[in-house]
């Protein structure tokens, strides 16, 4: 494949949110009837005795948000008609001011090939077999500053695109579960894990600087970007032009790029009959990429004349103003391209790498109403990318009525921004029990035409969530199955009967 930024494309990756990395739905936590809760807590143990959960249909979720904006940050209504904040009567300075100084995308996939799982006395058993996306994303604002801003002081401009990062990962991932009780307060459980790599992509930079004066523009940097995968990379030159071998054998396509391990471990504690504590950390763990692996190592020093597309006198109304910034002719892209390619210092090496998964941790309050048939959850939820917290906190009102049925609603704080709301649903009916949970049900939409934003055919409206960072769904079908109908929660309930091993009193 010639003619093609190779190196670009990997440290300009971020641009695009169609990157994937894997995300809990945090409605789920306190729905204790739905069998696969253990992967939020390695401790919480189901309330049957046997489940076993289906590929696909047995449990499927997925996330797509940033940690900055909001729709309504980017297109809003205003004098009747819907524009972009780039618009004639639109506010460029209330976008920037809104951005965070590094702003994480991410869209998250995770679906069930295999889960089972049993009791045995006071300890439950389970194995899961799950495919994941996991990937993270990093945009700074500087990148938007000179997008949006060109470059406003005459003398003297400094752009640090250092933290310009992204790491997407696909594998599967392979776990034995265990989840014991201990004693009338206690419950504790750990999972480990196999993880089988398919392909990554990802890149990190030491230093990645801007200078744009008067008399010459300066582009300063090194770093790193690595590629494993079934797909081999051939003949890249100085980053710029590369061709590809694909495999020959549906074997080539499913043999791990890299082999790694992973754990979890979660612990639930009842402090009395009303207060349950609970705190699990998940995913940590790691990648060892092996097949195809490539380094290529950057360091780039490259003085120019300048670009005139970003004189601060340029008029910005539309994305396609934008693009033409940063893509077409003498642009901020070209330039780039321009460094990697007078590079001398760069170099392409072959040699396995490592990556880690993104740890993640759940901190949980339930206090308990009605013997039990009611409940109100605060959940603490926290990810986290090299220097980047991601977090949330999740307030519950949860409801198990009877046997069958289980319901959660509950709203995110950190995200919810006032116009969303969560919710979650289990019903057990027969030997299946069905649940679907979100946290970010959109109590306000928009219709979007794309003729607004200046393309597409004007008659095609969209309607799209306004006012939420982000929106989750996660869905699921499981066989389950008891020795004995039991009116009991495990370590939540008073009521569990006699007739169980366990010490619950």
């Amino acid at each position: 494949m010639k003619s093609i930024k190779f190196m670009l494309f990997l440290l300009m990756i971020s641009n695009t949110p169609l990157l994937l990395k894997a995300q809990q739905v945090n409605s789920l936590y306190f729905m204790e009837d739905v069998p696969v809760r253990h992967f939020l807590n390695a401790s919480f143990q189901p309330t049957t005795d046997f489940y076993l959960s289906l590929p696909i249909i047995g449990f499927t979720q997925f996330n797509v948000g940033n940690n900055s904006l909001t729709l309504k940050d980017v297109i809003y209504n205003k004098n009747g008609r819907t524009i972009s904040f780039l618009d004639s009567l639109g506010n460029i300075p209330r976008f920037y001011h809104t951005l965070k100084s590094n702003t994480m995308i991410d869209l998250d996939f995770q679906t069930n090939l295999l889960s089972f799982g049993f009791r045995h006395e006071s300890v439950y058993w389970t194995f899961s077999l799950t495919e994941k996306m996991e990937g993270k994303v990093n945009v700074p604002k500087t990148l938007f500053q000179i997008s949006l801003f060109g470059t406003p002081n005459p003398e003297n401009n400094s752009f640090d695109f250092t933290k310009l990062e992204g790491d997407v990962s696909l594998y599967t991932e392979a776990a034995l579960g265990y989840s014991k009780q201990l004693n009338k307060k206690w419950l504790v459980g750990g999972k480990l894990k196999f993880l089988m790599g398919t392909a990554n992509i990802s890149n990190g930079n030491n230093r990645f600087v801007m200078e744009a004066g008067t008399e010459k523009w300066t582009l300063k940097g090194t770093g790193t970007a690595n590629y494993a995968g079934p797909v081999q990379l051939k003949n890249v030159d100085n980053y710029q032009n590369f061709s590809y071998v694909t495999p020959s054998t549906a074997s080539g396509w499913l043999s791990p790029s890299g082999i790694g391990a992973g754990f979890d471990i979660g612990f639930e504690y009842r402090l009395n009959k009303k207060i349950r504590l609970s705190g699990a950390i998940n995913d940590i763990g790691f990648i060892h990429w092996t097949a195809n692996a490539q380094n290529y190592q950057y360091g780039v020093d490259y003085t120019f004349n300048g670009i005139q597309a970003l004189n601060s006198n340029t008029t910005i109304n539309t994305f396609q103003d934008v693009y033409n910034r940063l893509i077409l002719g003498n642009t901020l892209i070209d330039s780039i391209s321009n460094a990697f390619k007078s590079s001398t210092s760069s170099k392409v090496t072959t040699g396995s790498y490592t990556t880690v998964t993104t740890a993640k941790i759940n901190l949980g309050f339930e206090y308990s109403l009605l013997n039990d048939k009611i409940n109100l959850g605060l959940l603490s939820y926290t990810r986290l990318f090299k220097y980047i917290l991601i977090e949330e906190i999740t307030g519950s009102v949860n409801a198990r009525p009877n046997k069958w049925l289980n319901a959660s609603l509950s709203y995110s704080l950190l995200n919810g921004r006032l116009s969303t709301i969560g919710a979650g649903l289990g019903v057990k009916s027969g030997i299946f029990h069905w649940f679907m949970a979100a946290d970010y049900i959109p109590f306000e939409k928009a219709t979007l035409s794309l003729s607004d934003l200046g393309v597409g055919n004007p008659q095609i409206n969209i309607p799209i969530p306004y006012n939420s960072k982000r929106f989750n769904l996660s869905v699921g079908m499981n066989l389950v199955l008891d020795k004995k109908e039991r009116a009991n929660r495990g370590l939540h309930s008073s009521n569990r009967k006699k007739d169980c091993n366990c010490d619950w009193e």
